[in-house]
């Protein structure tokens, strides 16, 4: 029995991975990001698929070729050490796209040097601001109307759809910067800093906004003070645990035992916030911690940089067909030509914010066209929270004036928004970079930056 299950989970391990690969390339050789095909790959063997082909095809075949089931439930309570834990409500597939998210994180913080980052400061941080609160605020507007919904159940659609995708935007950009495009004027470290404090500004709105049809929550006071707070912790206590880290680890030369240390080291961080619900901004935490590592002991940066950016390529694969693997394409249809006014109305939204976030900076035209495009994806963040709503309003936490309908509505408009931005977005990055930014040689001198 054991022996079947284990063939039958590598076969299935072994046809997805094949399959992920073979589109991907696909993908790359009609000048498409491989994302895509991975994305692709996650829609073709994935849940919604299975449940539409589970009468037709016979089981061997439907265990062989789709992902279990199983990966998409709860772990639950008895799985995991603490009673009441925030994990135990995640299904395997979350926490798988937890530790590549991680894993991309770090990869963005061994990627950025403090003076790349200073001399980025003011114009990031209003493009970390103002694009997401222009969009959020235009789609909850136009979302109330078209749905005849009062203005603060439209803010949950806003902000949900409003946060940009690290999965698209950091490994974009690392690739950017590996290849020298707008390296002179460090443009891919600008929408690096940005996306993450997007996304903890997104998330905090949402909670917020959720916070506004719900009894017995903490105040909305509160938790818009606490968007400064969380930041302020999670660079901290990121710039904190890279110091320690740099120090702890500058002496051993085991690489491996390096990398472990170190994932570990920001796991703990994340888990502070997931787990027990520290007012800290992880995602921050985990990017300022591998900023402080390279700051400190630019060699040890550069060695964990090296593995880690050769576990991305299985992290990728897991991620984009896992997010993908949870795209019901019911729930696309259901969303319907409203769906894709309101999302094209919400990306003008952001693109406007960008421009005006990079006024008085001294990107020209075309690298302002650069920066908008890349602002555009949207995947791990409507991902994780797209259902939330829904769920809220079935254990009757959340009062909406349709109930379920319009959690529905949430919902599909979260997913349509990956299908449609997501290959937009990376598309974009890899056709636009050669044409709009400049590219700086390898043996160019450092001092032109």
């Amino acid at each position: 029995m054991y022996i079947d299950l284990v063939v039958t989970v590598l076969s299935n391990l072994c046809l997805v991975t094949g399959l992920a690969i073979c589109l991907a390339k696909l993908c790359k050789r009609i000048n498409l990001p491989p994302l895509l095909g991975f994305l692709l790959t996650g829609v073709i063997v994935g849940q919604y698929t299975r449940s539409i082909l589970d009468p037709i095809l016979p089981n061997w075949l439907i265990s062989w070729v789709f992902l279990p089931t199983y990966i998409f439930e709860p772990i639950g309570t008895a799985q995991w050490p603490f009673s009441n834990s925030e994990l135990s409500s995640l299904s395997h597939a979350a926490i798988v796209r937890k530790i590549a998210l991680i894993v991309i994180l770090i990869r963005a913080g061994l990627g950025i040097d403090r003076q790349s980052l200073i001399r980025i400061g003011r114009p990031a941080l209003q493009m970390s601001i103002l694009p997401g609160l222009l969009e959020a605020t235009l789609v909850a507007y136009v979302a109330s109307q078209f749905f005849r919904l009062p203005l603060v159940e439209g803010l949950i659609f806003g902000w949900v759809i409003s946060a940009v995708s690290p999965a698209v935007i950091v490994p974009q950009m690392l690739t950017l910067k590996d290849q020298g495009y707008g390296q002179i004027k460090q443009i891919p470290t600008l929408i690096l800093a940005s996306a993450a404090i997007d996304d903890v500004i997104a998330i905090t709105m949402f909670d917020i906004s959720i916070n506004l049809n719900v009894d017995g929550l903490p105040s909305t006071a509160f938790l818009l003070l606490s968007i400064p707070v969380r930041i302020i912790l999670g660079l901290f206590m990121g710039c904190g645990l890279g110091y320690i880290l740099s120090r702890v680890l500058a002496q051993q030369h085991s690489h491996l035992v390096c990398v472990i240390v170190f994932f570990i080291g920001v796991t703990v961080l994340h888990l502070l916030e997931l787990e027990f619900n520290w007012p800290i901004a992880s995602l921050i935490g985990i990017i300022s911690s591998g900023f402080t590592v390279l700051s400190l002991t630019p060699y040890l940066a550069q060695q964990l940089s090296s593995v880690f950016n050769q576990v991305w390529k299985a992290a990728e694969i897991a991620l984009f067909v896992l997010i993908g693997a949870e795209v019901d394409l019911a729930l696309v249809g259901s969303a319907g030509v409203l769906g894709l006014v309101i999302i094209s109305i919400g990306l003008i939204a952001r693109s406007l914010g960008v421009f005006l976030s990079l006024i008085g900076s001294e990107l020209n035209w075309k690298e302002r066209v650069f920066c908008q495009m890349s602002f555009l994806p949207k995947a791990t963040v409507q991902a994780a929270i797209g259902g939330t709503a829904i769920a809220l309003v079935e254990n009757n936490t959340l009062n909406l004036t349709n109930g379920v309908e319009t959690g529905q509505l949430i919902l599909a408009l979260s997913v349509l928004s990956i299908v449609v931005t997501a290959p937009l977005g990376a598309t974009a990055i890899q056709l636009l970079a050669p044409r709009l930014l400049y590219r700086r040689q390898k043996n160019s001198a450092t001092n032109l930056e």
